[in-house]
């Protein structure tokens, strides 16, 4: 594993957790950790967190926000436990700073309960080295040691009681034999032996053996052992006695804690890694390479439920991604509908055991088919406040792979990412559902409208998407004419290509060149460094210019310029730049009223205006209204977690009565705010702006066949005569449009 750095960590919330998290992280036996508290928020400065991280001489604020400013600060702990504060700390915190939510302090008191049984077995140790220290002083009455004398060929001599006993042997089936046959079944001296070294040195040895076969028996242990030697008068080493003693236990021991200290450390260093990840599939990558570290050849599997629990989500897969996922592997193993509905009923009705892996006996027969063609695997669900909310699985052809010795290594990572995969999962179902608000026969790349103005917008789209030529979009505020440049650019050629926007009416008129082209270091006051311009990004690309007759007029000197040469100079700068660029702009002025005030030049007028496309206003195409209304209603239904099925009959007419000055933008806005207010399952004309339930409508009253008879017309109106295309929009069939045509006598 790479070395951990220092990871600087604040605290949001002053209560009881926040003291005993800053006790864990101050406590020097938690050192390996590696964090350091630099600061601790909350609005109650009496909560024992807030008071204890004074006492320490920690920063404190009442305000989390004043942590964005603090040097170095990697991670915000929240601890609060309130979503809200989560969120707004996940939406306005530095983009380098980690966020870990309320789930975080789980991982905490684990890593503080497995260090404190890990200090505990150390020093239990210890106190077990010590004691075998003082018996060792006291050779003779140490009983429990095996005890040998040997000649200087390593012959056995005399044994003691502990010696016979543990090898289960007579004292006379030993005697005369050499050591390392009798207790190693080797022929030659073990290796490192301390016998051997002391019989050279003179001097007393010790060395831990490992003896792979004790006795014969196969088994492998550990012995700590002692060669004394014992001499003449002369000096002479003569015999050896052999102290040894029995520290497989420990040994294990060790081990055990040495792989604990380990898995810590991997959990911990793998919980940055996994928060590292904004989304489900780099999350499952980070998984997929966890198990890799461990097991050659492994197969991870990850199989999430819906929101609603009540199916199975997929996410799909990121664009140009050639690699399989670890959720198209869970998907392949679901090869019935049967097999699907008998998962979902265990993850989700049944209470699944904490754990399973290939040897266990009674694991659910639902488990062992998914499982089926793997020998070694294990699996692990994924839970949060005791909801299931998936399974997550590891499988192996290898037979020869132990998955369960890292069982609970495994459940320990998962039960600490479970909440952020859950938030995931929420996050991504929801975004995928407005995703597919804007697909549809009625909607294009983003676009909502079936009516004739609208398909002719849509075809004149999809003939310039792939040409050079520059694009003039006009239309009043709010028709959607950045809608209609960013289609131009995902459905032709550009698609993959920067798309760079500049809303001309916002800029400072003392920097709107450096915004558009760029500024050399030392252009003027306050340009400490080389800045490049929108257009500079955008190479390769689409330039959109919004409300383009707010440009400045010598700055439209230097576009035309740059319409004609493709090149540009940074301001200060002396050599020219050259880009490849295409100029797509929008205005809502009337663009020839605009070059007569001489507000817009009129060869930059025309330089912009080889393929003009006017967006019409919502007035003028009614006939979208419902179509639109519809739309945002099921759009923000969704993000505001309601279920409203629609608007009923009296809203939906003061809505096509409605002039819409505001045009699209009005009535996303007029829908958001129904959706908020109301509390029914339809949108009622009480949730309406005053406004709308105000405005007379004279001309409309409210006769149905006066209104009927008015709708007709804008239809046949705006698909110019053609009744097949006026009945699909009313939705009618031709026969009842021209049964209603003589009707009003509309047939001229």
């Amino acid at each position: 594993m790479e070395q951990m750095k220092t990871v600087n960590v604040a605290i949001v919330g002053g209560g009881p957790g926040c003291k005993a998290i800053m006790n864990m992280i101050l406590a020097r036996r938690l050192s390996q950790l590696r964090m350091k508290l630099i600061g601790v928020a909350c609005t109650n400065p009496n909560a024992i967190g807030y008071r204890y991280a004074k006492e320490q001489g920690i920063y404190t604020t009442r305000d989390y926000r004043d942590l964005y400013e603090i040097k170095g600060l990697n991670m915000i702990i929240e601890l609060t436990g309130r979503e809200e504060v989560a969120k707004e700390i996940s939406r306005t915190k530095p983009d380098p700073v980690v966020l870990m939510d309320h789930v975080a302090a789980r991982l905490f008191w684990d890593v503080f309960q497995i260090e404190e049984e890990r200090i505990a077995e150390r020093k239990r140790a210890e106190d077990a080295l010590r004691e075998s220290e003082t018996e060792k002083k006291a050779i003779l009455d140490a009983s429990l040691d095996s005890i040998r004398l040997v000649d200087k060929d390593m012959r056995i001599r005399w044994v003691n009681q502990t010696t016979t006993a543990n090898f289960e042997v007579r004292p006379e089936d030993i005697l005369h034999k050499t050591c390392h046959k009798v207790l190693a079944n080797r022929e030659t001296p073990c290796e490192g032996c301390p016998s051997e070294k002391a019989l050279k040195t003179g001097q007393i040895e010790r060395a831990v053996l490992c003896v792979p076969d004790v006795g014969g028996t196969g088994q492998k242990a550990y012995w700590d052992c002692y060669g004394v030697p014992v001499k003449d008068d002369s000096g002479d080493t003569v015999r050896l006695i052999q102290v040894a003693r029995d520290v497989t236990a420990q040994k294990e021991a060790e081990k055990e804690l040495e792989r604990r200290h380990h898995a810590l450390e991997v959990i911990n260093s793998m919980l940055f890694r996994v928060t590292k990840e904004y989304n489900l599939n780099g999350l499952g990558d980070v998984l997929q390479d966890i198990m890799e570290d461990f097991y050659p050849e492994v197969d991870t599997l990850v199989f999430l439920l819906t929101p609603h629990r009540d199916g199975f989500y997929f996410p799909r897969p990121e664009r140009g991604q050639v690699k399989e996922t670890c959720y198209d592997r869970a998907k392949r193993r679901i090869t019935n509908p049967e097999l699907e509905h008998a998962l979902l009923n265990l993850l989700t009705t049944e209470r699944i055991r904490p754990m399973c892996f290939a040897s266990k006996v009674d694991c659910p027969p639902i488990i062992k088919d998914l499982a089926t063609g793997f020998n070694s695997w294990m699996g692990v669900p994924i839970v949060v406040e005791d909801e299931c909310y998936g399974l997550f699985m590891v499988g192996a052809s290898a037979a020869d792979i132990r998955m369960q010795d890292d069982l609970v290594f495994v459940e320990s990572l998962i039960r600490q990412i479970s909440g952020v995969i859950r938030y995931q999962i929420l996050k991504e179902a929801r975004e995928e559902a407005l995703r597919d608000q804007l697909t549809g026969p009625d909607k294009f790349m983003g676009i909502v409208g079936r009516s004739q103005a609208m398909h002719e917008i849509y075809q004149l789209i999809q003939a310039v998407a792939d040409s050079e030529s520059t694009v003039l979009i006009t239309g009043e505020s709010g028709t959607g004419k950045e809608l209609v440049a960013r289609a131009i650019h995902q459905v032709g050629k550009y698609k993959g290509t920067p798309f760079i926007a500049a809303h001309c009416s916002s800029f400072v008129p003392t920097l709107v060149q450096s915004e558009l082209f760029g500024h050399e270091k030392g252009a003027f006051t306050g340009a400490t460094s080389r800045k490049l311009g929108r257009l500079e990004r955008a190479h390769g690309g689409i330039l959109f210019l919004d409300e383009v007759a707010e440009l400045p007029l010598e700055t439209q000197v230097l576009l035309l310029r740059f319409l004609q040469d493709k090149s540009f100079e940074r301001v200060g700068g002396q050599h020219p730049v050259e880009v490849n660029v295409r100029i797509i702009a929008a205005t809502n002025r009337r663009i020839e009223e605009a070059v007569k005030a001489g507000r817009l030049r009129k060869d930059f007028y025309y330089r912009l205006n080889v393929i003009p496309i006017h967006v019409p206003s919502l007035r003028k195409r009614i006939t979208d209204v419902s179509l639109l209304a519809d739309h945002f209603l099921r759009t923000y239904c969704l993000v505001e977690g309601k279920e409203i099925t629609g608007f009923d009959t009296k809203a939906m007419q003061l809505m096509m009565d409605y002039d819409w000055p505001g045009n699209v933008r009005e009535l996303q806005n007029t829908v958001a705010r129904c959706v908020v207010l109301s509390n029914n399952n339809l949108i009622g004309v009480a949730d309406l702006p005053e406004k709308m339930r105000a405005s007379p409508v004279p001309s409309r009253g409210y006769s149905l066949p006066k209104n009927e008879r008015n709708l007709i017309r804008t239809a046949m109106r705006e698909c110019k005569g053609n009744k097949k295309e006026a009945a699909r929009l009313l939705e009618i069939s031709r026969g009842t449009l021209y049964s209603k045509l003589k009707r009003y006598d509309l047939q001229a």
